[in-house]
């Protein structure tokens, strides 16, 4: 229990320390906008380069962990859409939202400060959780992506229109879809990036986790009471299963698809503890900046990643008992 607290606690402080800013009408209302369209923009797609073309090219060479690590938060991405379609029937943008919340993970700010505590001095542990923090990256991209095409709708008739706002959506207008493409070619050609340029990126790379939490703090009051009075009991209830979604859900297919592949025991461990950590903080930034139900993505986050301190501790007790820990 104290291993998922300790992981968890962190990110609540940072959180809380916005929300004081904004009881205290230190900041501008609109700061955190800004903030997010700098993680957005700027600070996250230098990080995942700095990260991706830092990868060794010999721990990419793993199918069925590949094929686990992304595959469930797929799965659960395209469940949490069909299922906000199918009953909320509200539109695109909140199904996106739904979808990036039970699907996307903390594991930056989790999932890796849990293997690190869990397994001190395991060097391959810390490898498999570091690739982990990538795959929340692929949803993020698929709701960037589906949040754009909506911005950006043109006329079907019209498909030089539509040819050129699909090329703006996947290249021009997805700084992280480059950064993480650009990471793995230097990756995988052995170039790496020119050292003082790395050193660049990471250090503004790295304020990324700050912000985006500093961000949620500032408008989370707001949010969750808007998010609380709009849905009444039927929020509570939406909420119960984008987050069963994300922390039961998302591990099990996690584990099931490792486990039909043969993934090496170590490896599958990591990978279904870390896709069981509560929703990554990006999910809020995207639909605050798309303006898509945010204060539910607020919610969501709040909820999905105080509920991971006593899934978490289940799972680990599992996985423990399983000898893949």
């Amino acid at each position: 229990m104290l291993t998922a607290f300790f992981a968890v606690f962190p990110v609540f402080l940072i959180i809380g320390f916005g929300v004081l800013l904004r009881a205290r009408d230190i900041l501008p209302d609109q700061t955190g906008g800004i903030l997010g369209l700098y993680v957005l923009k700027l600070a996250l797609p230098l990080l995942l380069l700095h990260v991706m073309a830092q990868a060794d090219r010999g721990t990419l060479n793993h199918a069925g962990f590949w094929i686990g690590a992304v595959g469930a938060p797929v799965i659960c991405y395209v469940l949490g859409y069909v299922s906000d379609r199918l009953f909320c029937r509200r539109g695109i943008c909140p199904a996106v939202t739904s979808a990036l919340g039970c699907s996307a993970s903390n594991t930056a700010f989790v999932g890796l400060p849990i293997v690190e505590s869990l397994l001190p001095g395991n060097t391959e542990a810390l490898v498999v959780a570091g690739l982990m923090t990538l795959t929340p990256n692929v949803v993020v991209i698929m709701a960037q992506v589906r949040f754009d095409l909506r911005v950006n709708a043109v006329s079907a008739s019209d498909r030089s229109g539509h040819t050129w706002a699909l090329l703006r959506t996947l290249i021009l207008g997805n700084p992280i879809l480059l950064s993480t493409v650009g990471g793995l070619v230097l990756a995988l050609s052995g170039l790496g990036l020119w050292q003082p340029l790395d050193r660049a990126c990471s250090l503004v790379g790295f304020t990324a986790a700050p912000c985006m939490l500093v961000a949620l703090g500032l408008d989370l009051g707001e949010k969750l009471r808007l998010a609380l009075s709009r849905g009444r009991g039927h929020a509570l209830l939406w909420q119960s299963w984008l987050v069963s979604c994300k922390l039961l859900v998302c591990p099990l297919i996690c584990w099931l698809i490792m486990s039909a592949l043969s993934v090496d025991p170590l490896w599958l461990g990591v990978a279904v503890l870390t896709s069981g950590t509560g929703t990554a903080l990006m999910a809020s930034v995207l639909a605050q900046i798309y303006t898509a139900v945010p204060e539910e993505s607020a919610l969501t986050v709040v909820l999905s990643n105080g509920i991971s301190m006593l899934t978490l501790t289940a799972i680990i007790w599992i996985l423990q008992g399983q000898g893949c820990l």
